[in-house]
């Protein structure tokens, strides 16, 4: 969620930027929204009044369009307790979203154990019905908010404030959709958050657990404990049932009764919930599931949810929704499966297909796409090649050999380049070195030893390393020329 301050992932325009898509341009935009566009930007540009081109009526404060702007940013109703639980940015105060949007969706997550105060977010494994609510009545009210999207991975918890919490979904998915997407599990008191969703709005990921409709109760009996270890607890009431349920005292068969009789009252009022959020839902059907959990098909035939998709793909199918593509049964992208790889199932236990109902798009084999992808290659390092080579032409300072050249315009690899310049280094050492086995002096041709030793001759001795090395100079890659 939001941390210090607004983190979403929105361009930031500057006020240079927005004045020139705001004026002398022509936008396709209604008076009553132009105004409140004005009314927002126009104390920054210190826009006096808005006067309207053709209108006999006197000119607009520039005060009252910013009254306007404001008014239409929320329309929240103030409840006690709002002030303290707002999100707001540090560095101004100012009260920000608490929660991020994405394509018109506002995701409010319903994480860990719930509770009926636990401050804004999620934290220390667990998540307030208080913040659940200010989210909610944010999100009904935020008017760039088309949709709610409750990303719910919930065992349940606390029953106080719960049923007015979900009373208030139901009144909200009136004005505006919701959307419950089931993370991993929404039992209980999360899977009531979860059936408030819009009908026909509950997906699932693969093998998460829902259900679980039903109240229990713990009660500890200490009183054996107590009495091995010799501590007597005595009680003093004002009247007979004061103490009832008391963890050091056995539990009474009468206050057993009534106890259950309190769970019970739970569970009706949780039933009567569930059949009235989804109608798809009897009564008597909720009744036989005795509270058990689901997942993966027998979830679909029970009806707890509408169909399996992975998260990503709910969001972005609830966003096709949100915004005008119509498509809100759409299923899995191709490739994804659903609980038991038969792709994304519904609620009416038949696979649905993986392609957009009405997508016109073309269906593209695997070979296709293959081949598509390899011709797209082979352009893009043609295209390189070509690059290089032109830049190294334009460049009269670079000096690039005609192999070097001609490698880059056959797109030699580095290392077949550098192999073919071994071979041929190799190749050039043995021509040299066969051509001086050649042309080498003959031994009979060269002074003799003994020609030095007797004194024959001009009596100098011979190098006849020095005389290879002279006669071959130059000539051979590994002998440098004469200086």
């Amino acid at each position: 969620m939001r941390s210090s301050r607004r983190t979403d992932m929105a361009r930031a325009y500057s006020l240079v930027d927005i004045s020139e898509r705001a004026f002398n341009r022509p936008v396709m935009i209604t008076p009553e929204k132009a105004q409140i566009i004005l009314g927002v930007i126009g104390p920054r540009l210190n826009v006096g009044q808005l006067v309207v081109a053709g209108d006999d009526s006197p000119p607009v404060p520039i005060q009252s369009l910013a009254a306007m702007a404001s008014g239409a940013r929320l329309e929240m109703e103030p409840m006690p307790g709002d002030d303290r639980i707002a999100a707001r940015d540090f560095g101004t105060g100012a009260i920000i979203d608490p929660y991020e949007t994405w394509m018109g969706a506002a995701i409010i997550k319903v994480r860990g154990t719930l509770m009926a105060e636990n401050g804004l977010n999620p934290s220390s494994g667990a998540t307030g019905y208080d913040g659940l609510l200010y989210k909610a009545r944010y999100a009904h009210a935020d008017p760039k908010v088309k949709g709610l999207l409750l990303d719910i991975d919930s065992p349940g918890g606390e029953v106080v404030d719960l049923m007015e919490f979900c009373q208030q979904l139901l009144a909200i998915r009136e004005d505006k959709p919701i959307r419950a997407i089931v993370r991993g599990c929404a039992a209980s008191a999360g899977y009531a958050i979860a059936c408030c969703a819009s009908p026909g709005q509950i997906t699932a990921a693969p093998y998460s657990m829902v259900g679980s409709i039903g109240a229990l109760m713990m009660h500890a009996d200490w009183s054996k404990n107590l009495e091995q270890d010799g501590i007597a607890v005595t009680l003093i009431t004002s009247a007979a049932h004061k103490a009832d349920g008391s963890s050091v005292l056995p539990l009474a068969a009468d206050v057993r009764e009534r106890l259950q009789a309190s769970v019970n009252e739970c569970a009706s009022a949780f039933i009567d919930h569930v059949a009235q959020a989804r109608p798809i839902m009897s009564r008597d059907a909720i009744v036989g599931q005795e509270a058990r959990f689901y997942s993966g098909d027998d979830a679909l035939s029970q009806q707890l949810v509408d169909k399996f998709m992975s998260w990503d793909e709910s969001l972005r199918e609830y966003a096709d929704f949100l915004n005008g593509s119509g498509n809100p049964g759409r299923a899995a992208r191709p490739g994804a499966q659903g609980p038991r790889g038969t792709g994304a199932q519904s609620s009416k236990g038949k696979t649905m297909s993986t392609n957009s109902p009405g997508d016109d798009a073309p269906i593209h084999t695997e070979a296709q796409l293959q081949a598509a992808v390899a011709s797209a290659t082979t352009a893009a390092v043609t295209a390189e090649r070509e690059r290089i080579g032109q830049l190294c032409a334009l460049d009269s300072d670079s000096s690039i050999s005609e192999g070097l050249s001609a490698a880059i315009s056959e797109g030699t690899s580095a290392g077949e380049y550098a192999i073919g310049l071994a071979t041929a280094a190799k190749a050039a050492t043995a021509t040299a070195l066969e051509a001086a086995k050649n042309e080498a002096v003959a031994g009979e041709q060269l002074p003799g030893k003994s020609a030095s030793r007797s004194g024959g001759g001009s009596g100098q001795k011979v190098n006849r390393g020095k005389a290879v090395m002279e006669r071959y100079a130059g000539v051979h890659p590994s002998i440098p020329g004469r200086s």
